[in-house]
């Protein structure tokens, strides 16, 4: 059974008619979707298309003309990007952003490190902060265990796309 057809799953992402306009260009022309909980979503276009304003829109960088967005049942319109952080939205780049030389269990925990606790802590505390059992969650959740203690830069471009992915995770 799909989260769809259970009448109690409520989307964690709705967006319903977003427009963003710059003059009398039209980038985004009322685009509507949900995610459910599971789920995951492709977005797919050419260059130009509207994608990158799209989720600019989404993440709150840039202000919809039109349109709203909703996180787990609550409406995050002018709700700002570290805010959004703070609730779990977060994004990945194309440009990748892990560690190459660090191993993909390394970059994870560090991704998650800058969420975690107060200076105090990240200075006396665990050199893990406490995060491994999470990172190691996460890892296996993108089938990057065979990969845990390799240098995240001799992976191929997708898997260390699975790990800038893991990284973004982290933060809950």
């Amino acid at each position: 059974m799909n989260a769809h057809s259970h009448p109690a799953a409520r989307p964690i992402l709705k967006v319903q008619g977003i427009e963003k306009a710059f003059g009398a260009i039209k980038a985004v022309n009322g685009v509507s979707f949900e995610v459910y909980p599971g789920e995951i979503l492709g977005l797919l276009g050419p260059n130009g298309s509207g994608k990158s304003t799209l989720f600019n829109c989404i993440l709150g960088q840039l202000r919809p003309s039109a349109g709203s967005v909703e996180i787990n049942g609550r409406n995050v319109d002018g709700v700002r990007p570290a805010d959004l952080s703070l609730m779990g939205i977060g994004r990945t780049f194309q440009q990748l952003s892990v560690f190459p030389k660090m191993s993909v269990l390394d970059n994870v925990i560090l991704a998650g490190q800058e969420h975690e606790g107060t200076m105090f802590s990240r200075l006396f505390g665990a050199p893990d902060a406490g995060l491994t059992e999470k990172a190691e969650q996460l890892i296996e959740f993108f089938r990057l265990t065979p990969y845990r203690n390799t240098p995240a830069g001799s992976l191929s471009y997708g898997q260390q796309k699975l790990v800038d992915a893991a990284m973004a995770f982290m933060a809950g």
